[in-house]
């Protein structure tokens, strides 16, 4: 249940939390049920069910918005169409249609039998006319958004290879080796001798290389790679210092891209009034019990006191009694990294990713609230009648699902809380930034298990290699209103796929599967939660 910021959890509340870590499960699925009729434009353009599946999936979202007509390289005068691939709400590449044909022939060839959605469009021998051009481009989005609700397709290593190639070949570069400047937490740029074609796995794996880590792996797993912009929406950014550095997050990279040509796309696509977007090094750590039990590598200390130290500059800590503020600056003083971080793990308000204000339903609705994701949960900031401001925190061990929707040219991010015994209701928020959310949620699910199954990184993509279970298949046919609480029996959940896109999908091999940073895992259903958890 939500409870005031300030609240201090009491020792049933903690031992409720670990009850309900052990079981809530997590996994994607799309949602059509809910359909409200008079929006007739509404469409789930992703959702995610930590009460179904087993598996916890990266979103990838790929529509195909508009076209564009190019000129080819070897002549300089021939003109083509190209249909704009957009991906997780950013552009990514304008690819022709003999490309796009190629590669839906490819999954024809290696997922015949596992692919169930629309066909690609055949091809014609004579030239389109406008109206035809847009009816194949329309056929090629619903191409896409039905084969990404395939797991073992929209995860394969090809799959990732092709939207990458996609991504480059679009760019058109005209050097192969570029320089990329990475802001690490503070806002201490490091800059990076990489390729263009260089994906974020790649980038990550050079910078844990400059950073000094022992291991790529932690810094991989701990870190993210993030495009970010200046927090004020009213003074241009036209540089980054560590003056003015306090980065709002507008996007997660992942590795179907490039974060050279990621960047430099959206900084030719997406300026707006001086607003650059730059890259920077964010940790992905929602439990402090995690960052303490990683504070013998001097490397990951050092990185992670660096964000520590400008969010307490940037007043992302506040409030602060001040007698722990005076120990904050005498540890910043000395350069005593480990007591820093240590006091910093005493504050409520330490570890959050302070995102953009938004627009939110609850707890009535057109309600102005703030947003941060971190220590495993949401808290909403919003105001009263007085102006005087009641956070509500919202456990990820506590959603049961989420989504990301679409109402014309309005999207939204929704998540269905489990307020009570049996009682679940829709918190809805209206952000541009539900994307981000939906990714950061994931993240938290993801250390979530790692936690739950009590095994190291490594070990759990072992037992995956070595996993040989079948999917086991279920879906809430419960219908969706974000603004009435939604009852539940116990157990109630039906084990059924209404769209059949997942019929065929098994515990997949660990080393074909890099788009998803989530390794799969079966989960327990709600199978415990009583009067007395809640």
């Amino acid at each position: 249940m939500a409870r005031n910021y300030g609240e201090k959890p009491s020792t049933s509340s903690m031992e409720e939390d670990l009850e309900i870590e052990q079981s809530m499960r997590n996994a994607s699925i799309i949602d059509h049920q809910y359909e409200p009729e008079h929006h007739k434009d509404y469409r789930v353009l992703n959702a995610f069910d930590p009460a179904d599946k087993s598996t916890y999936s990266d979103m990838i979202h790929i529509d195909v918005p508009d076209t564009r007509t190019l000129v080819e390289r070897s002549d300089g005068v021939t003109k083509y169409t190209a249909y704009n691939i957009h991906i997780n709400g950013w552009y990514h590449g304008s690819v022709r249609f003999s490309h796009l044909y190629e590669f839906a022939e490819l999954i024809k060839q290696k997922f015949s039998q596992r692919y169930k959605g629309p066909e690609f469009p055949a091809k014609k021998l004579f030239k389109l006319d406008p109206k035809a051009v847009d009816d194949r481009r329309a056929k090629i989005a619903k191409y896409f958004q039905a084969l990404v609700q395939h797991p073992e397709i929209a995860r394969h290593y090809l799959i990732e290879k092709k939207l990458l190639g996609f991504q480059i070949d679009s760019f058109r570069a005209t050097s192969q080796y570029v320089s990329l400047d990475v802001y690490l937490g503070n806002g201490e740029k490091t800059t990076i001798k990489c390729l263009v074609s260089d994906s974020t796995l790649e980038i990550m794996r050079i910078l844990a290389e400059k950073l000094g880590f022992k291991t790529k792996d932690e810094f991989i797993y701990h870190f993210g790679l993030f495009m970010a912009k200046g927090r004020n929406p009213s003074a241009a950014c036209y540089s980054v210092t560590p003056e003015n550095f306090n980065p709002l997050l507008t996007r997660f990279l992942r590795n179907f891209e490039a974060p050279f040509v990621s960047l430099s796309t959206a900084n030719q696509k997406y300026n707006e009034n001086g607003h650059y977007n730059f890259l920077c090094i964010r940790k992905l750590i929602w439990d402090n019990r995690i960052e303490e039990s990683a504070m013998t590598d001097s490397s990951f200390v050092e990185l992670i006191f660096k964000q520590a130290t400008q969010d307490f500059k940037n007043g992302h800590l506040d409030p602060l009694k001040e007698d722990m503020e005076s120990k904050l600056k005498y540890c910043m003083t000395r350069n005593d990294r480990i007591s820093f971080l240590k006091l910093c793990h005493q504050l409520p308000t330490y570890s959050y990713e302070i995102l953009s204000p938004c627009v939110c339903d609850y707890p009535k609705p057109e309600t102005p609230c703030e947003v941060k994701f971190g220590k495993r949960q949401i808290v909403l900031t919003t105001r009263d009648e007085l102006g005087t401001a009641k956070q509500s925190l919202f456990r990820a061990t506590r959603i049961r699902v989420w989504r990301i929707t679409q109402i014309g040219d309005k999207i939204s991010f929704q998540f269905e809380y489990l307020m009570a015994k049996d009682t679940f209701e829709w918190i809805t928020l209206d952000t541009n930034q539900s994307i981000l959310m939906s990714l950061l949620l994931q993240s938290i699910g993801s250390e979530i298990l790692y936690e739950h199954n009590n095994m190291s990184i490594e070990q759990q993509v072992m037992k995956e290699k070595q996993s040989k279970g079948n999917y086991v298949e279920t879906s809430d046919k419960l219908p969706r209103d974000p603004k009435k609480p939604i009852i539940v029996l116990k157990n109630a959940v039906e084990e059924t796929d209404p769209l059949g896109v997942m019929e065929h999908y098994h515990n997949y091999n660990r080393m074909l599967t890099t788009i998803s940073d989530g390794i799969p895992q079966r989960n327990q259903a709600f199978t415990d939660i009583t009067n007395d958890d809640l």
